[in-house]
């Protein structure tokens, strides 16, 4: 199981992302990207049910996500922070999403939320250091079976 990507969404634009490997040949619009992300996760809970989808399954790729409020300063209501973290598509996903990949992401959006609770979330440059963070909780699940071997030897 392979991390490709992973990052923090709000408003429907990307607050945070950190890309581990490609994951399309073109180049892609990032907020274009976003906000489709952000409306397929709302109707996912609008339609469904509040934490009932987990993930999106597709034929090369998985995006997992969280879903947490936020209080940004220019608002009087939390507003939702999504966590989310896209993965190459593997048999038997659910066991790794739940023990590994699910815990991962709630504890990004912990950190997240304690260090930026209040601030203006829309001048996104000042989260550049927060990548860091990622990297640190995914550690090794960001690298290919290669590079883990290049690592040992």
């Amino acid at each position: 199981m392979v991390v490709r990507e992973a990052g923090l969404l709000f408003r429907g634009f990307t607050v945070v992302k950190k890309s581990y490997h490609k994951t399309s040949l073109g180049k892609i619009d990032v907020d274009l990207r976003s906000g489709l992300l952000t409306a397929f996760l709302n109707f996912a809970e609008s339609a469904f049910s509040q934490g009932l989808v987990e993930y999106f399954e597709g034929k090369k790729f998985t995006i997992a996500f969280i879903g947490d409020k936020i209080l940004s300063d220019n608002s009087n209501e939390p507003e939702l922070l999504i966590s989310y973290a896209i993965l190459d598509k593997e048999k038997k996903i659910d066991k790794y999403i739940q023990k590994i990949v699910q815990p991962s992401l709630h504890k990004i959006l912990k950190e997240f939320k304690s260090l930026n609770t209040g601030k203006n979330l829309s001048q996104v440059s000042q989260f550049r250091n927060f990548k860091q963070n990622l990297d640190k909780v995914f550690g090794t699940d960001t690298k290919t079976i290669d590079q883990k071997l290049k690592g040992i030897l």
